[in-house]
C-alpha cells in the first residue's frame, strides 16, 4: 500500500472558543497573521470552520460579543462577505456595512479597521488580487491591464449569490476534510472553484468580458491598426503615424479602439507587446527577462517585471521556473 501524504491541515475547526484560544489554535495552523493587531477582549466566542490554502481563504465563522479587529498593514486581498446574522461593519474610505440580505466585497489594501456586532455570523472569501489576475488573464486568454473593481454591495436575495454560499458550505462541510487536509489536488481545485465563483457571480468591471466571448467586428482603419501593432509588437508607433497608415484622423482610430477593441491604441499596444513577451517566456531559449523586455519594447526591465506582474498575476521570473 502507498502511505497517504502528511502536510499541514488547511482547514481549522473551532466549537466556540474563547477568543484567546481561537488565536493560539489559528496560528498553529496558519501562523500569526494577525501579530500587529491588539488581542481580542476574552469574553468573545467564536466558532465555525475557516480554511486557507495558497492565496485564498474560505470560511463559515460566527461570533458571541461585539468587538472590532484593527489591520495596521495593507493586505492585497479582495474579502467577500455574505453574512448570516448581525452585523459587519469594515472602515475605509466610506463605511460598508454587511448584513443578512446584503454582501460585500472590500479590497483590503484600504480598510484599517472591522466591527462584528450583534453576534454576527457570516460565510466568506478572501482573494489575492494577484490570484484574481492570473486566473481573470487565464480566461479572458489576454493581459489584464486594469484593476479588478468588484461591486462593493450586492442583493444577496439573487441564485448566483447563494450558490457562492453553498459552494462555502461544501468546502467547509466535515465530509471534504479529508480530501482537503490529505490530498494536493482537490485543495487546488477548490481554490480554483472559489475564484471562478466570485469572478463569474460577482459583478466586477471584466464582468461583460467574460460574458461576451466574441467581439464586435471592427471597420477597415481599426483592423489595419491592429493587424499593423499585432505584426510589429517590437515598435512603439505613434497614434498619429497609425493614423496615417489607417487612412483616417488621429481622433477617428482612437474613437474606433475604444468603441472596438476596449481600450486605448496605447493599452492595446502594451497588451500585445505582454502577450508576446508571456509566449516568448513560456519558450526554452527565449532568452533571459531581460532579453525578452528588450526585445518587446520594454526599455526598463522593472517596469516590464511590474506590467506583466499586473497582467497576468505572476512575476516573469516565478512564470518562467512555472514553465
Amino acid at each position: 500500500m502507498f502511505p497517504t501524504p502528511v502536510r499541514q491541515p488547511i482547514i481549522l475547526r473551532s466549537d466556540n472558543l474563547r477568543s484567546d484560544d481561537f488565536g493560539a489554535l489559528f496560528s498553529r495552523f496558519f501562523g500569526n497573521r494577525y501579530s500587529d493587531s491588539p488581542p481580542l477582549p476574552s469574553n468573545i466566542i467564536i466558532g465555525g470552520v475557516y480554511g486557507r490554502h495558497d492565496g485564498v481563504s474560505f470560511r463559515r465563522m460566527h461570533y458571541h460579543g461585539d468587538f472590532s479587529v484593527s489591520f495596521p498593514d495593507p493586505q492585497d486581498e479582495i474579502t467577500f462577505v455574505i453574512p448570516t446574522a448581525g452585523k459587519i461593519v469594515f472602515n475605509h474610505a466610506t463605511e460598508s456595512i454587511g448584513v443578512t440580505h446584503m454582501g460585500l466585497a472590500v479590497d483590503k489594501a484600504d480598510i484599517r479597521s472591522m466591527r462584528f456586532v450583534d453576534d454576527h455570523a457570516h460565510h466568506g472569501m478572501s482573494i489575492n488580487r494577484h490570484q484574481l489576475t492570473e486566473r481573470l488573464s487565464m480566461l479572458l486568454d489576454k493581459p489584464i491591464l486594469q484593476k479588478i473593481v468588484f461591486a462593493p454591495s450586492v442583493d444577496l436575495n439573487t441564485a448566483a449569490f447563494q450558490g457562492i454560499r453553498a459552494l462555502i458550505d461544501l468546502a467547509t462541510g466535515a465530509e471534504f476534510d479529508l480530501l482537503l487536509n490529505s490530498g494536493t489536488l482537490m485543495p487546488s481545485r477548490l481554490r480554483e472553484m472559489l475564484i471562478d465563483a466570485v469572478l463569474e457571480a460577482w459583478p466586477h468591471n471584466f464582468s461583460e468580458a467574460l460574458r461576451r466571448p466574441t467581439a464586435m467586428v471592427a471597420p477597415r482603419h481599426v483592423k489595419l491598426a491592429v493587424e499593423f501593432i499585432q505584426a510589429h509588437p517590437e515598435q512603439l508607433v505613434s497614434g498619429v503615424d497609425l493614423a496615417r497608415l489607417s487612412h483616417v484622423s488621429q481622433r477617428a482610430l482612437q474613437e474606433g479602439f475604444r468603441r472596438f477593441v476596449g481600450m486605448s491604441i496605447v493599452a492595446y499596444q502594451r497588451q500585445v507587446r505582454l502577450e508576446r513577451a508571456y509566449d516568448a517566456l513560456k519558450r526554452r531559449g527565449s532568452g533571459s527577462v531581460t532579453e525578452v523586455a528588450l526585445r518587446f519594447g520594454f526599455s526598463n526591465v522593472g517596469r516590464f517585471c511590474q506590467c506583466f506582474q499586473g497582467a497576468f498575476g505572476v512575476s516573469p521570473a516565478e512564470f518562467r521556473t512555472r514553465g
